[in-house]
């Protein structure tokens, strides 16, 4: 995982639990981490996954919620870093059906070597649409988080029904999402 990625978790986890949880967590970690993240490196996922489990241990809350709190909190985060073509819309709508695009285009622009997650968006209605997300990381609590993330971003109300394992795939969820105003793409 790229360390851009550790680095916002860093600024989670000080944000949410205080600098104190963060630098005792980093100590606790059976990797080095007194030399810091570099935005553009590759780290192992096992990194992150011991960061997290290390400081939902700290904090007594699941790694369900940890996933979703931190994907609510990266949308407003990330959408100031992409470019205005994909964030300038008044509904979130429009950011998911380019989804895989950014992820796959501007993504691999910045760091040709990343591993980004699948997305496949479908409207199903002038409220509804389908999100289908497909990575080995299985982040499924995450991307609900960043949905919520997108749904206070826009000031558009996000229910969102989670099927995992969608169609067999363990690396796949099925996200059926219902709007509180309808979008016409």
């Amino acid at each position: 995982m790229k360390g851009h990625i550790f680095m916002l978790l860093e600024d989670f986890i000080s944000e949410v639990a205080g600098d104190e949880v963060l630098y005792e967590a980093l100590e606790e970690c059976s990797f080095d981490s007194s030399k810091g993240f570099v935005r553009t490196e590759n780290y192992p996922d096992e990194q992150l996954v011991e960061l997290v489990n290390i400081v939902v241990g700290k904090m007594g809350i699941s790694i369900s919620e940890a996933h979703f709190s931190f994907g609510q909190w990266l949308y407003p985060k990330l959408s100031n870093l992409l470019p205005s073509q994909f964030t300038q819309y008044p509904h979130p709508a429009h950011v998911l059906k380019q989804l895989d695009d950014l992820h796959h285009v501007e993504l691999k622009k910045l760091y040709p070597d990343a591993q980004p997650p699948a997305f496949q968006y479908n409207v199903t209605g002038p409220y509804t649409a389908q999100l289908i997300y497909t990575s080995p990381r299985r982040l499924f609590d995450l991307v609900k988080g960043v949905l919520a993330g997108m749904s206070s971003y826009y000031a558009v109300n996000i229910e969102v029904e989670v099927q995992p394992n969608w169609q067999g795939n363990n690396n796949c969820a099925n996200f059926l999402l219902k709007y509180s105003e309808s979008c016409d793409l």
